[in-house]
């Protein structure tokens, strides 16, 4: 008894086709759109493949030899992007003036931190920091119960990643300073206190 037009199944079938195709058109566009945001549909050139400096995201500069005998083995220069500062006034820098100024190290500071600041006598306590740019330095920890500064007597810290850390113990009553030093350069970390007892 079919009153003129589709068969209810041939209908049903046709609509979930329609819709198949609306959604993955719908899907296709949002990730060619979302490709496109962030940067990812650019990859078809072959110009880009060859010259890192064709559009490329991302820059791995190129290594270059330490002057110094204690530092890294090699130095990481800036990308050619970013342009050194010059003072108002002054006119542009040489290139062996900016060289020398890639060179000149950041300023480094030990940040020492306590896990604790109270702690009963042989409690282990942790102690550790960063050391921004201070990369492969051994660190010696030091403290000072009231008579000076003295080293503690524990291995020196290594410092990977720009992190370091160690456990200390104490059995003597009162309060603690603990610094870190680096061996090699003599910078000396804050100083955080911890009592014991």
């Amino acid at each position: 008894m079919k009153q003129g037009g589709q068969h209810p199944i041939t209908a049903g079938i046709t609509a979930l086709a329609a819709v198949a195709v609306g959604v993955g058109l719908i899907v296709g566009l949002v990730m060619f759109v979302g490709v496109n945001i962030m940067g990812l549909g650019d990859g078809g050139s072959s110009e880009g493949a060859t010259d890192p400096d064709a559009g490329a995201s991302l820059y791995a500069p190129s290594p270059k030899p330490t002057k110094t005998a204690t530092g890294p083995a090699i130095t990481l220069r800036a990308s050619p992007t970013s342009a050194p500062e010059t003072k108002a006034g002054s006119s542009s820098a040489s290139p062996s003036s900016s060289t020398s100024a890639e060179e000149k190290p950041a300023r480094k500071e030990i940040t020492l931190q306590a896990g604790t600041v109270r702690a009963e006598p042989m409690e282990r306590i942790d102690i550790g920091g960063i050391y921004p740019g201070g990369e492969g330095a051994i660190l010696r920890l030091e403290r000072n119960d009231g008579q000076g500064w003295e080293e503690f007597g524990i291995p020196d810290v290594p410092v990977r990643g720009e992190q370091f850390s160690t456990v200390v113990q104490s059995g003597r009553p009162g309060k603690h300073k603990f610094r870190m030093k680096d061996v090699d350069t003599g910078i000396f970390s804050n100083v955080v206190s911890v009592t014991i007892g």
